[in-house]
């Protein structure tokens, strides 16, 4: 799970006043970068993060930055923060494609044919799959 279950600490988590509200100009910039990006990469493909295509994230952030492309050093940066974090525990981007989970570590695979909904997505599991509560490094069984 992404936030805690107890409602004070949950309130540690200010999404609307401590990100979108501080940040509305940049998250849009963020979110057309993923949809020019996605329509350069995937062509056709609905929107998604395959991360068969790329996974220097701290070299492209750095060469974002001196080409001037403060959306795709941003995006760049987030990624790199969500793939930290899911090695730490953190549940899988939803939208993240081409993903494995390999020992401690999450590994990407490429394939050609992305799925149309990313693996472990809610609107894929029934209630005797648990598999989709796994964490980065989780094994499955």
């Amino acid at each position: 799970m992404i936030f805690p279950a107890d409602s004070a600490a949950r309130k540690e988590y200010p999404i609307y006043s401590g990100f979108f509200a501080y940040f509305p100009s940049a998250i849009a910039a963020v979110a057309h970068h993923s949809y020019a990006s996605n329509a350069q990469h995937n062509g056709d493909a609905p929107l998604q993060w395959d991360r068969a295509k790329s996974d220097d994230e701290a070299d492209a952030l750095l060469r974002h930055l001196m080409e001037g492309d403060y959306a795709g050093m941003a995006w760049r940066a987030l990624a790199l923060l969500q793939k930290h974090l899911e090695a730490n525990g953190a549940p899988i981007a939803p939208g993240a494609r081409n993903v494995v989970r390999t020992g401690t570590n999450v590994a990407d695979l490429r394939t050609d044919e992305p799925p149309e909904v990313p693996e472990g997505h809610p609107a894929l599991r029934d209630e005797s799959d648990n598999t989709g509560d796994l964490k980065a490094g989780e094994a499955e069984s």
